[in-house]
């Protein structure tokens, strides 16, 4: 069981945003403002842009037509939920393996699952080291 299964959320923060490269700094900038009043580290809040940043991208580059940003923020970390469908094939295995590496080097834990077409990645960020 993780942190974040332990201490429910207490707020939900959920965004929608066109499948579109020039929203995605509105995700970023969303996420530092969440991030940015909870216990986090400058150095977390920017590897936190970066990831989500990264992921809202690939999300865009499989063209979905919008992209749906759920931010949970519990007392001791913080879960991004990155929502899309599909409609155009997965990228590059290489360049797609790169990403993921760099997402998963800057978040506490990530997740990527399928639910019919819909693509979810679950990215968590603890405040704390555990």
């Amino acid at each position: 069981m993780n942190l974040v299964d332990q201490h429910p959320a207490t707020e939900h923060i959920e965004l929608t945003v066109p499948g579109r490269p020039e929203y995605v700094v509105v995700v970023r900038l969303a996420a530092a403002a969440i991030a940015g009043r909870m216990a986090f580290s400058f150095d977390d809040i920017e590897d936190l842009k970066v990831a989500v940043g990264e992921v809202c991208t690939a999300a865009i580059l499989e063209g979905g037509p919008s992209v749906r940003i759920t931010f949970e923020v519990a007392t001791e970390a913080l879960s991004v939920t990155v929502r899309h469908h599909a409609a155009r094939p997965r990228r590059h295995a290489a360049e797609e393996e790169l990403d993921k590496l760099l997402v998963r080097v800057l978040m506490d834990e990530v997740a990527t699952d399928a639910d019919g077409g819909e693509r979810i990645t679950r990215l968590v960020k603890r405040t704390t080291a555990t």
